[in-house]
Parts: structure tokens; C-alpha cells; sequence
């Protein structure tokens, strides 16, 4: 069967209108390079950790300058502050069910007055257990004081403890005494303490507000490597378009540039393949069936008996 022309030639593939869809193939394909760029921007994020902002890091800040009266952004969770004020020793609070080091204890909660019906809550350390006894909690500093410490968010008070900005699994102790409270929560403290408190508070570094307490150390700030899956996967996908659409393109151009029977378009050239097939299949089974060398020989000796 003769060939007709294709239906493109690679002259046609220069002209004005072809090369305006080269043209947009490839800034779509750009396009989805760059989403998906995006996307994996937003899902692998690394953060190092540098001498000079670990130093910012570790310098104390006044306190109002990172705990505002909208309390603390979950970003500066770990800040050092500073604030001055007087220790209210007799509105001591004890936070059961803590942990430092593999010991069990307490943290110590003490109001630190900074005004007139103003005070911010100060965690001024961890207080083993000793027995099944509560022990007892030290006095605070008196007189008034420049307390240092490192900026808090409150903890969830939804069963889950947020350990100043980490997530834990396990719950927190149960408060079963009037001196206890089982969360750090200053929405929560201020119906037991007569001050308006700020929506965040203060983890104690300095020795003074500590005294006999442990210290609770600061978190670093957020640095190394994270990944969010989700966009991580929205960004290989913008990738696979890209080969969807270029794999897509080249198919096109291979079949317009390939010549073709005369008269007969590709869906008629399929139809004319399968009824090949399907005769070729016919006539191998006409030959395989029993009686088939008889029913050809027979014609003949009848013939030749005349």
C-alpha cells in the first residue's frame, strides 16, 4: 500500500503558530518546575544553628521586649530575659509530676510582683521528690530582685504537657493538694493569685531565684532539618507533570511526522490492523480443525471419478 505525506513536516514545526506551542510548552513545563520548587521549599526547611545567634540567644533580653501583652511568640521559646520585681513566697505554687536528670519531683512556681496588681509567673526550679511525703518548697528571695531566666509558653492544659514549646507524650502529674497545680498556665493561675499575669512566664537561671532548686535549661533555638511530607510530595508531583507534558509532546510530534497509508487516517489504519489479526486467527484455526486435509481432497477424486 503506497504512503501518503505526514500531516506535519519538520519545516511545518518552524512556522510562527508551532513555534508559539514550543514556546509554551516549555514555560509550562518551567512553570511546574518552579511549583514544585516552591513546594519543596516549604516542606524541607534547614535552619543552622551559628556561634553568634546562639550568643543573641543566650543574652538576656528585657522582658517586655519578648513576652509582650499579647504574651510570647512560639518562635522565642528559650529567649533569655530579664525582669526586676519582689517574690509574692507566700502564694508558692508546686507543679507535680516532673522530671529532670531521671529524678522525679516538682517544679516551683513563684508570682513575681512587677506593679501594681501586676506579676508574671517564674518557675524557679526543680524540686525532687522525697518519698511519698510532699516536700517542702524553699523560701524565695526577698526584698526586690532582677530575676534572669529564658521565656516560657504556657502549657496545654488539654491532657497533653507542652514542655516549654516541646510536646510531650506523657501527662503531667495530678495536683491533689491546694498548694499544686498540675499545669503551667497563667489563664489558669490567675484565679488563685490576686495579680493580672501575662500569658507566658519565666523559667529562673539565676542562682538567687533558684537558691536549693535545680535549674530547668533553656531549649535551643529551632535549627537542623525538618520536613513537612505533605509538600514534599506536591513537589514531586509538579516534577512528574513535567515528564507527563514533555513525554506527551514528543509522542504527538513522532505520530504527525510519521507517514501514513494512502487514504487512511490513524483510527481506520487500527480497524485495518485488527481485521488482519482477527482473518490471520481465523484461517490458522480453519487449519487446525479435524477433517480439514479431507474436506480439501475430496473435491479432487470426485473430479477425477468422472
Amino acid at each position: 500500500m503506497s504512503e501518503a505525506p505526514p500531516r506535519l513536516t519538520p519545516q511545518d514545526l518552524r512556522r510562527p503558530g508551532w513555534l508559539a506551542a514550543h514556546v509554551g510548552i516549555v514555560v509550562l513545563a518551567l512553570a511546574f518546575a518552579l511549583l514544585g520548587r516552591w513546594q519543596w521549599d516549604v516542606g524541607h526547611k534547614v535552619a543552622p544553628l551559628t556561634a553568634a545567634e546562639l550568643a543573641t540567644w543566650r543574652t538576656p533580653q528585657p522582658i517586655d521586649t519578648v513576652i509582650t501583652s499579647t504574651g510570647l511568640n512560639g518562635t522565642e521559646v528559650g529567649q533569655a530575659v530579664t525582669v526586676a520585681g519582689s517574690y509574692d513566697s507566700a502564694r508558692q505554687l508546686l507543679v507535680p509530676g516532673r522530671t529532670l536528670n531521671g529524678r522525679t519531683g516538682y517544679y516551683v512556681l513563684t508570682p513575681l510582683v512587677t506593679g501594681s496588681d501586676q506579676a508574671i509567673v517564674v518557675n524557679r526550679g526543680f524540686l525532687a521528690a522525697t518519698g511519698g511525703a510532699e516536700p517542702a518548697i524553699p523560701a524565695a528571695p526577698s526584698g526586690r530582685i532582677t530575676v534572669t531566666g529564658w521565656a516560657a509558653e504556657p502549657e496545654s492544659t488539654t491532657g497533653e504537657v507542652n514542655d516549654n514549646g516541646i510536646t510531650q507524650q506523657e501527662q503531667t502529674g495530678a495536683a491533689t493538694k491546694p498548694n499544686e497545680t498540675q499545669f503551667i498556665s497563667p489563664a489558669a493561675l490567675v484565679n488563685q493569685w490576686p495579680y493580672h499575669l501575662r500569658d507566658a512566664y519565666i523559667t529562673a537561671t539565676d542562682a538567687a531565684s533558684a537558691g536549693s532548686l535545680a535549674l530547668i535549661p533553656a531549649p535551643l533555638p529551632a535549627h537542623g532539618t525538618t520536613w513537612d511530607l505533605l509538600n514534599v510530595c506536591y513537589a514531586f508531583q509538579w516534577w512528574l507533570f513535567i515528564l507527563i507534558l514533555g513525554s506527551w509532546y514528543v509522542v504527538y510530534l513522532r505520530r504527525e511526522l510519521r507517514p501514513r497509508p494512502l487514504g487512511a487516517d490513524e483510527d481506520e489504519l487500527d480497524d485495518l490492523d485488527e481485521d488482519d489479526e482477527d482473518f490471520e486467527d481465523f484461517e490458522d484455526e480453519d487449519e487446525d480443525a479435524p477433517g480439514a486435509d479431507a474436506a480439501r481432497t475430496e473435491p479432487v477424486a470426485a473430479s477425477s471419478g468422472e
